[in-house]
């Protein structure tokens, strides 16, 4: 088993960083290099789709598991480049870029849909977890998921339990999913992501095509072959 993802569409990809100037692109080079979508040569691809777009990309940064909150902390602080930059773009699963948006405090989304982990040989023991659905929808929840913040899964708003930001569920031990999400959209001045059209996913996606099991059954067999 291996991480299976896909990058976004540049259009969507595109209408999410319309608002914004300076781009680090900030890569994971655990799982998601092991796919190919954090290769230099993609990386590169990326960078000049962006640059199409009229952004300024600052750094192109890569982490070796960006799952690692300490290891992303370390890198951020490293690279001295907080103050030129006003968004990331982040090529990881969900968890990476659920991590990143946590320690950088700055708007934070995602150049993939992750379709399976596989073994989560890379993943922290952290809150953030990936539900692997194959259309993340980070960008619109501040970078909190709520398939896996809620326990319920709920797509659009808490559900009448939660009470005093606390989950119905387990309310001695867990926030509520969309509490969380309300913080981190107010912090960000970007709670009008809260009104208007509702989230609607299509669960189909998480089922992976055949191109990408085919590609991962020759980079499976490239590996064996060198061993």
């Amino acid at each position: 088993m291996m991480l299976l993802s896909r990058l976004k569409p540049f259009d969507e990809i595109r209408d999410h960083l319309k608002d914004f100037e300076t781009l680090l692109l900030l890569a994971c080079n655990g799982c998601g290099e092991s796919f190919g979508n954090a290769e230099p040569e993609c990386l590169k691809s990326i960078e000049a789709e962006i640059e199409k777009m009229g952004l300024d990309v600052a750094d192109i940064l890569t982490v070796d598991f960006l799952c690692e909150q300490l290891l992303v902390r370390h890198w951020l602080d490293h690279a001295n480049c907080k103050e030129n930059f006003d968004v990331i773009l982040v090529v990881s699963c969900g968890i990476g870029v659920q991590v990143v948006s946590k320690e950088s405090q700055q708007p934070t989304y995602p150049a993939c849909d992750t379709i399976t982990i596989g073994a989560r040989l890379g993943q922290a023991w952290g809150r953030e977890s990936c539900k692997e659905c194959g259309q993340c929808i980070l960008p619109q929840t501040g970078g909190v998921c709520p398939l896996t913040a809620c326990s319920k899964g709920l797509l659009n708003g808490p559900c009448g339990g939660s009470q005093e930001g606390r989950c119905e569920v387990f309310p001695e031990t867990r926030e509520c999913g969309w509490h969380l999400i309300y913080k981190r959209l107010e912090a960000a001045g970007r709670k009008d992501l809260l009104v208007g059209r509702p989230l609607i996913k299509d669960f189909s996606l998480s089922e992976p095509p055949e191109e990408l099991v085919s590609l991962r059954n020759e980079i499976l067999a490239k590996g064996e072959e060198t061993l």
